[in-house]
C-alpha cells in the first residue's frame, strides 16, 4: 500500500494538538506523557506525509488543523439547526423570531486503521479520533474547518469555513481485530 496525493485534500480538519504523536519514519505512536514508543504495526510513516499533514515534531505540540482521512469515509452531512421562537397572535396569525442558525456536522468511517500509518492519505485514524474525543480538548469545545472544494495546499492557508463545535456524539466498534485494528467510526458535531 503506497500513500496517495488526494487532489482536494480533506474535506474535515480539527485543530488540535497532536495527541498520538508518531515519530515520522516509523511504526511506533507515543501517548501523552510517556516516553516509550508503542508499536503501531504496518508500514512506517514517511517524512513527506507527516510534513503534509502538520503532523511532525516540530509542532506536535502546537495548536493546529490537523487532517482527518478519507480512508472510507462516508458522506459528510451538514445540516442546519433553526433556533426559533414561534408564537400564534390573537387574530390567528403565525409570528416567528428566528435567533440563530447553527450547522450541524456527521460523518462514519467503515473499516478505518486505528493509526495513520496505515491511512490512505496518513492523515488521522481511529485511535487519533478516540484519544481526542476522551481528552480535555474533545470535551470542550473546538474549532474544525470544512473543505469542500480547495486543494490541500489552499485548504491549510485558508480561514473561511471554520465553525466552533461541540461533539454531539461519537461511537466506535472495533470491526477487525489483528496486527493493525479496524473500526468502524461515527461523528456528529454540533456548532457552538
Amino acid at each position: 500500500m503506497s500513500f496517495e496525493n488526494l487532489p482536494k485534500g480533506s474535506v474535515l480538519y480539527i485543530e488540535a494538538k497532536d495527541l498520538l504523536f508518531m515519530t515520522p519514519g516509523s511504526t511506533a505512536f507515543r501517548y501523552p506523557g510517556e516516553t516509550v514508543d508503542r508499536t503501531a504495526g504496518g508500514q512506517t510513516y514517511p517524512t513527506s506525509v507527516a510534513t503534509r499533514n502538520n503532523l511532525i515534531a516540530s509542532n506536535k505540540d502546537s495548536l493546529d488543523f490537523r487532517r482527518v482521512t478519507e480512508h472510507n469515509r462516508s458522506d459528510l452531512s451538514i445540516g442546519t439547526n433553526r433556533i426559533k421562537q414561534s408564537t400564534r397572535m390573537a387574530n390567528g396569525t403565525l409570528r416567528e423570531f428566528i435567533i440563530a442558525d447553527k450547522k450541524t456536522f456527521s460523518t462514519s468511517w467503515s473499516m478505518l486503521p486505528s493509526y495513520r500509518n496505515e491511512t490512505v492519505d496518513g492523515a488521522w485514524g481511529a485511535e487519533d479520533l478516540k484519544t481526542f474525543y476522551e481528552s480535555l480538548a474533545g470535551r470542550a469545545s473546538f474549532r474544525i474547518k470544512i473543505n469542500t472544494s480547495e486543494s490541500a495546499t489552499a485548504a491549510n492557508s485558508s480561514t473561511s469555513n471554520i465553525y466552533t463545535v461541540v461533539f454531539s456524539g461519537f461511537d466506535c466498534t472495533l470491526v477487525k481485530r489483528g496486527l493493525q485494528p479496524y473500526w468502524s467510526v461515527n461523528i456528529s458535531l454540533e456548532q457552538v
